[in-house]
Parts: structure tokens; C-alpha cells; sequence
């Protein structure tokens, strides 16, 4: 039996086929006001209350907070996952039987912050591979190209190009150096067809893992940008972790080669796992010795960078 409820309005036709062709979609007024609101309260409680690893992630710039897992210890998301319509709208774009959370990011820019979010493609960052992967963005305020709006560069999820993984703080342990260099968008803009949206709370992009996108730092003089991200798998979707991917710090009980399995990927559709579920009752954090390592890693990545002949192409133009 799914918990998850089924959306007042699923995707349309168009709407599958121009996510199919562009590589992402934004539908207006698609979240219910409850679902907005319980979203809102979750996230302002994991920004008050960051994770060890999310003031890592956040330490570069002040006035932009990351975190990740928040759905892990924050009850208000976790009840978003498992019982509101996105599981449903994730079945649709990506055609599965079986749909698997992936993980959460909450990206928050308070007025002002001069942080762009480089050009990048998420499945760069991740440690499975499959097609059957969708991510939504929901903003809890409303958006411009001003204020930090995502950008996308339409159709870019068909190219052949897998691009190197160069987050917003530069993390150089994901860095894979023989993947290809990321364009100068910016730079060049008339080569590509971009897309951007005017967004309200209650409006949610849906994009393909492999679709480039990006966006300014918020140079609102008074709006945050707060917005949460949720990411789907679907039943062709297989753990691939490697020392260049993203690590999870969470348990699961995945094997390389074969499809996500355990806690730390919990299945929404068509049912949940009773186990899974049980497991997520408990706190979990990963250690500090977990993150240590991770840290000490980075820091090795980013010596060997400094210091080779040819480093990677990591700076991109944002003005």
C-alpha cells in the first residue's frame, strides 16, 4: 500500500514530452499549499539547526547555507517524501514501476550573497548510474534570474559530454579529471538556448540529472533564496560509487553493479519497505571520523590539483 498521495493534477502529455525534449519542465502551482507549508517549516528548521556536514559544505561563503539528508533528521521532510505527490510526478517522468528517494539538498542565499551555483550536470556528483533519474527544485520564495532563479541549457541532457563535478564550494576530491572540461556558458550565451523562469512558492522545476544548469549569486537586496531540492530513482538505476563520486554517509545495503537498496535509499512506490521505514525512527549521523576522512581526502585532491601542469578548467564566468 503507498502512502504517497496522488497529486490533484499529474503531468500532462506536453509536459512529459517537453521534459523529454528540453531536459526540464517548471509547472506552475503545482504544490499544494499544506505541502508548501510543511516543506517551509522543515526547512527553516534544518537551517537553524545544520548538520556537521552542512556547515562544511556551507563554509566558503557567508550568507549561503547547504545541507544534505535533511530528511534524515528533520520530520517535517521526511513526511513531504513519503506521503506527498512527488513520488507520483517522478513515476510519470521517468516511466519506472519502482521509485526510490534518492536524497534532498536545501540551498539557501540570503539577500545579497555574491555565490553563483557553477554550471554543472548532477549526475556528475553521484555514485549511480541509470537513466531513470529525475530532480525537483521547489523555492519557498519567489525566484528571478536576479535573485539566484536556476538557468538550464535546453536540451543539454542528449549531449555526449559527461562534465567534470565542480560544486559551489569546489570540492576537488569529486573532481574527475578525465571527464571533460564545462563550458564557459556565460561567456558565450548566444551559442546556447537558455531557460529561466519567474518562480512563486508553490511552482517546481523538474529536470534530467544530465541537463547543464546554473545560476547567479542573489543579488536581491532583501529576498532570500531559500529552495529544496528532492532527487528520484527509478527500476534501472544501479550503485556505481567510485573515489571521484559523492560519498553517503548514511546505511544501505546497495552492491556494486545492482539496483539502490536500504535505509539510506528508502522505496516510496508502489510501496514502502517496512524496514527501511523502521530504520529512519532512529538517528542517524554519520561519525566524525566518516567526515574526517572525507575532509582529509579533499584536502589531498586539492594539493594534486594546485600543483599539476594542466589543472582542470574549475572557474567559469558569473557577473
Amino acid at each position: 500500500m503507498s502512502y504517497s498521495v496522488v497529486p490533484v493534477r499529474p503531468l500532462t502529455e506536453d509536459e512529459i514530452s517537453r521534459y523529454d525534449s528540453d531536459g526540464v519542465i517548471m509547472v506552475k502551482g503545482a504544490i499544494d499549499a499544506n505541502w508548501l507549508h510543511l516543506i517551509e517549516a522543515g526547512l527553516e528548521k534544518a537551517r537553524l539547526e545544520m548538520s556537521l556536514l552542512g556547515k562544511f559544505m556551507s563554509r566558503k561563503t557567508q550568507g549561503y547555507q547547504m545541507d544534505t539528508f535533511l530528511w534524515k533528521r528533520v520530520d517535517e521532510i521526511r513526511d513531504a517524501i513519503y506521503y506527498g505527490p512527488f513520488a507520483h510526478w517522478a513515476q510519470q517522468l521517468m516511466g519506472a514501476k519502482e521509485v526510490r528517494f534518492f536524497y534532498d539538498q536545501m540551498f539557501v542565499k540570503e539577500p545579497g550573497t555574491d555565490a553563483p551555483t557553477p554550471w554543472h550536470q548532477d549526475l556528475s556528483f553521484w555514485p549511480i548510474r541509470g537513466e531513470q533519474i529525475t530532480s525537483f527544485w521547489i523555492p519557498l520564495d519567489p525566484v528571478t534570474r536576479e535573485s539566484s532563479g536556476l538557468m538550464y541549457v535546453k536540451g543539454s541532457h542528449k549531449w555526449t559530454q559527461r562534465f567534470k563535478a565542480i560544486s559551489p564550494d569546489y570540492v576537488a576530491a569529486i573532481i574527475d579529471e578525465k571527464m571533460d572540461d564545462i563550458p564557459d556558458i556565460n561567456a558565450n550565451p548566444e551559442k546556447y538556448d537558455l531557460l529561466d523562469w519567474v518562480m512563486n512558492p508553490g511552482d517546481i522545476l523538474m529536470f534530467h540529472p544530465l541537463t547543464l544548469h546554473g545560476s547567479y549569486g542573489n543579488n536581491h537586496r532583501t529576498r532570500r533564496r531559500r529552495a529544496l531540492a528532492l532527487r528520484w530513482t527509478g527500476d534501472d538505476v544501479i550503485w556505481e560509487p567510485s573515489s571521484k563520486r559523492m560519498p553517503i554517509f548514511y546505511q544501505h545495503t546497495s552492491i556494486v553493479g545492482k539496483g539502490l537498496s536500504g535505509a539510506a535509499f528508502p522505496r516510496i512506490l508502489p510501496e514502502p519497505i517496512a524496514l527501511e521505514r523502521n530504520i529512519r525512527r532512529f538517528t542517524e549521523t554519520p561519525s566524525k571520523m566518516q567526515l574526517l576522512v572525507s575532509g582529509i581526502n579533499n584536502i589531498t585532491a586539492a594539493v594534486r590539483l594546485k600543483f599539476k601542469l594542466r589543472p582542470p578548467q574549475l572557474r567559469q564566468t558569473w557577473k
